[in-house]
């Protein structure tokens, strides 16, 4: 057994063993070296930023504007019936409801500037810094892992623009995400990435180019 205290980052390569192109541990961006297992040394990182509303997901998108047509809708029948008492508690739902959805698209759009992803010679994973146990990881040949379940490969979706742009790897289409799992958001040069990633990791399904 190892004498290595439980809670301290796993061994890897010293520098000078590194293989040409690799990254130092100690260059890793934060969050990142916990999650880096023995025997794994770092090809690429990347660190989103900004917001994307563009990348949100669109089933969602969908369910809460048919969500919000209906809402309004009963809100105007209250309006502009008879029992005006009721009036003054229809505007007060819907400014509630209003607040709530604009709170949900203002947080659920800051994911990116809490993500970090690296990919290893073994795994590409993707980690949220404020919630580091939601960690995505996808394995040698596309599999992928999120929320505790196994994802088949599938192709690789880039969206955005050829000079950055985001990357969908998986999704899990059983689970409604405000964005779906296996995003880099904003990467620079998202194609050249994804080549990278799929020629690492020895995937077979396509890239899908959708950049505009």
């Amino acid at each position: 057994m190892s004498d290595q205290p439980a809670n301290s980052p796993p061994e890897s390569a010293p520098a000078e063993h590194l293989p040409m192109g690799a990254i130092p541990i100690e260059k890793l961006l934060t969050g990142l070296r916990g999650h880096l297992q023995k025997g794994e040394y770092v090809l690429w990182q990347g660190q989103g930023y900004g917001r994307s509303l563009g990348a949100l997901n669109r089933a969602l998108l969908v369910r809460l504007g048919l969500a919000a047509v209906v809402v309004v809708a009963l809100l105007i029948l209250v309006i502009q019936g008879d029992r005006s008492g009721f009036k003054w508690l229809a505007w007060v739902v819907g400014a509630i409801l209003i607040v709530r959805v604009a709170w949900f698209f203002w947080k659920s759009s800051s994911a990116p500037g809490r993500q970090v992803a690296m990919l290893t010679n073994r795994r590409l994973v993707s980690v949220d810094l404020l919630r580091p146990l939601a960690t995505w990881s996808i394995s040698v040949g596309g599999e992928g892992r999120a929320d505790g379940r196994v994802v088949p490969p599938q192709p690789i979706v880039i969206t955005g623009t050829k000079a950055r742009g985001h990357i969908r790897l998986n999704r899990l289409p059983q689970k409604m995400h405000a964005y779906p799992p296996f995003i880099l958001f904003n990467a620079e040069e998202p194609l050249a990435v994804a080549e990278k990633i799929r020629k690492t990791l020895g995937i077979t399904t396509p890239i899908e180019d959708r950049t505009k």
